[in-house]
């Protein structure tokens, strides 16, 4: 399964997303910020999956000589069913112009201070965590996971997951 083989491009110009398709596939990706179409922070899966769809579709039209458009779309999600909490998700979304699977990377709980505040203030997660890491540009870096667990997890490593995901279908034959 070769997916270096493709030449990708993706919706995004930030720099943790971009090194997420780098570890997934090895190759560079042509990077060009396309707007997602939904909310800066997204609130539910469904919205941030159709970020993720929207970038993916919006940059393979833009950047034409590309095989795969990819969309990473970070968005929060509460649980109303077993655990009353907001999960932060990365998504990433791979469209071929005829074929689009969708990637999940971890789901991560997040402080519920955080949730209340970017519920109550309209704001972005990243805002939160810029805060209180006493830093600027964190989901270009780290982001929240990093600061949340001691740097054990990235958010490049997350989003890594959802682009191999995301991808996968495309190269395995299992999905052929």
């Amino acid at each position: 399964m070769d997916i270096s083989q493709f030449r990708y491009a993706l919706g995004t110009t930030n720099a943790a997303k971009k090194l997420a398709v780098v570890q997934a596939t090895g190759a560079e990706p042509a990077c060009l910020s396309v707007p997602s179409g939904v909310s800066d922070q997204p609130l539910s899966e469904e919205e941030t999956v159709q970020g993720a769809i929207n970038r993916a579709k919006a940059v393979l039209a833009q950047m034409p000589g590309n095989d795969i458009g990819l969309g990473l779309e970070g968005g929060l999600m509460y649980d109303d069913c077993f655990t009353q909490q907001w999960y932060l998700i990365s998504i990433c979304a791979a469209w071929n112009g005829e074929s689009l699977y969708v990637g999940k990377g971890l789901s991560f709980p997040i402080p519920r201070q955080a949730a209340e505040r970017i519920v109550r203030e309209g704001i972005e997660l990243r805002t939160v965590i810029d805060e209180w890491g006493n830093t600027t540009g964190s989901n270009q870096q780290g982001g929240a996971y990093a600061l949340l667990t001691d740097g054990r997890i990235k958010r490049a490593d997350v989003f890594e997951q959802a682009v191999t995901a995301a991808i996968t279908p495309f190269v395995s034959a299992f999905y052929q």
